[in-house]
């Protein structure tokens, strides 16, 4: 597994330390992230929390192709999971961005899911890097979200196509993080010169 590879670690519930759903079925995804941040890639941490009330299946594999049968021309099923950062300027208040990062899982390889029952979580570490940003430097606020997918690889002649379905629809929102946002990249801010 590569070393820039998302890792995880397991979390048993702590009942008064998040909000719940009355939702059967509900997932939230909240972000840390301890600098400032810039065209580069950042380490973020995120928590993926059964808030529901029922057990919820979480891929944790990094790498879909470790995933796939050895013949392209045959289908598979496997779950996705992308951790999202949202980008909301505070000054100006209009911008914005987003980055994230994707897990994915099969029944087919335990180890690649993990159950999680309700008041449960997982913590991830990832690089993330943003696929949209502001063009000036901001003061911004970072909040995680996600989307769930249950997906169907049908290859057929001529090309294929991947069948997606929304498996956890609820949410659970938690506070943003107070972040600078400077559209340049690390080392073009180290090099250049300090003003006196």
């Amino acid at each position: 597994m590569s070393t820039n590879a998302p890792s995880y670690d397991f979390h048993q519930p702590r009942p008064t330390a998040y909000p719940a759903s009355r939702a059967w079925e509900a997932v939230s995804a909240a972000v840390a992230l301890l600098t400032d941040i810039t065209l580069d890639a950042f380490e973020a941490e995120f928590r993926v929390l059964n808030t529901g009330l029922a057990p919820i299946n979480v891929p944790v594999w990094p790498h879909l192709s470790d995933l796939q049968p050895s013949s392209e021309s045959q289908p598979f099923s496997y779950l996705s999971l992308a951790l999202e950062v949202r980008l909301s300027g505070t000054v100006p208040a209009q911008a914005s961005g987003v980055g994230w990062v994707e897990l994915y899982g099969s029944a087919e390889r335990e180890d690649t899911i993990i159950t999680l029952k309700p008041g449960e979580w997982v913590r991830v570490k990832a690089k993330v890097k943003l696929h949209t940003w502001p063009t000036k430097p901001i003061e911004a606020q970072l909040r995680g979200d996600f989307w769930f997918h249950d997906n169907v690889f049908k290859p057929q002649t001529g090309g294929a196509f991947t069948e997606a379905v929304n498996v956890y629809p609820n949410h659970t929102l938690f506070p943003a993080v107070a972040i600078h946002f400077s559209p340049t990249h690390h080392a073009t801010q180290e090099s250049a010169p300090q003003k006196s």
